[in-house]
């Protein structure tokens, strides 16, 4: 196998090229045309299969991993933090592109990281448009602070109204359009209703953890979720002497958490189970915070067990001990 590592930037992507003979650096302009420039480029230096790895930084990695998904042996995304751990390693000194290139494709070569599967179109739809959607709500609120700022003139205030009147106009229509098309995609629409059968999981929280996740099945385990959502306990003890507040990584999906967060207080009032583990937590004297990262972490818990099993939430569902071999 050979490893190929992509530094992504806006106009342009920085690769190296690892094989068994020696180490091959390019630049490629950042569109179509370089992607396939990229391709050709690894059909006359490649002795192997190729295992493509970049880091999922925003949104410039998409359209290259896309592309060469089907094309080249293996297609990796990986967390940002891992590849600078990974350089932290080597006592990294200097940062440039053509040398993240290179760190990401040791990086490769030394940890072999999974393959990365492309969510399907209408998934990506939905994850797009709810995310434009959360950012129209942003502007809302800012021109609504900025409105109850203090005394404008009155050309000011006229221009704000009739930004918010558009906004809000805007996200009205964008929301129905996304409920259109959950309902008309057969598989997200089976995974809303399994997901909204939580009592506390809105319509908002269900659309976003299902864009943001793509697909629950790439997932094995109730950890490796919250491991990508990033709201898996971070221990910090050493010896005797450090003993550090425990608290979650938040390296992860932010989008997932904020949303966990909001269910997981409508969660901690209406739903009758989450909200009798809040109590024992309260009994056992936990901070608030505490306990609503709790509830986070069993809500996600027990969305992966319903998208897993196909069946809806159940209150009064048991779960049993695994059989004794």
């Amino acid at each position: 196998m050979d490893y190929l590592g992509v530094d992504i930037s806006k106009t342009k992507f920085d690769v190296c090229l690892l094989t068994d003979q020696k180490t091959r650096l390019r630049a490629f302009d950042n569109d179509l045309e370089g992607f396939q420039a990229l391709l050709n480029w690894l059909a006359s230096h490649a002795a192997a299969p190729v295992h493509v790895c970049m880091e999922g930084t925003g949104r410039l990695w998409e359209p290259l991993a896309e592309f060469l998904t089907g094309k080249v042996a293996v297609v990796s995304v990986v967390n940002p933090a891992c590849v600078k751990g990974f350089a932290d390693s080597e006592l990294r000194r200097s940062k440039s592109d053509t040398i993240d290139a290179k760190i990401i494709a040791r990086f490769c070569r030394a940890q072999t990281p999974r393959a990365w599967t492309p969510p399907e179109p209408a998934v990506k739809a939905i994850r797009d448009l709810q995310r434009y959607i959360d950012a129209l709500k942003v502007d809302c609120v800012r021109e609504g602070n900025r409105l109850k700022s203090g005394v404008l003139t009155d050309t000011v205030v006229e221009s704000i109204e009739r930004h918010l009147s558009f906004l809000t106009e805007e996200i009205e229509s964008l929301q129905k359009r996304l409920h259109q098309m959950v309902a008309s995609a057969e598989t997200v629409a089976q995974d809303y209703e399994l997901v909204t059968s939580i009592i506390g999981v809105g319509e908002v929280t269900a659309i976003t953890v299902l864009g943001e996740i793509a697909s629950v099945q790439k997932f094995e385990t109730a950890r490796e979720l919250e491991v990508f959502v990033g709201i898996a306990p971070r221990v910090f003890q050493s010896g005797s002497s450090v003993r550090g507040r425990t608290r979650i990584s938040k390296k992860g999906n932010s989008r997932v958490r904020k949303a966990l967060y909001m269910a997981a207080l409508a969660a901690m009032r209406h739903n009758p189970i989450l909200r009798s583990f809040a109590d024992r937590l309260r009994q056992s004297h936990k901070p608030g915070k505490v306990i609503v990262c709790a509830v986070m972490r069993k809500l996600l818990r027990v969305m992966f067990a319903i998208l897993k099993s196909r069946q809806p939430f159940d209150l009064l569902h048991i779960s049993l001990p695994p059989a004794q071999a």
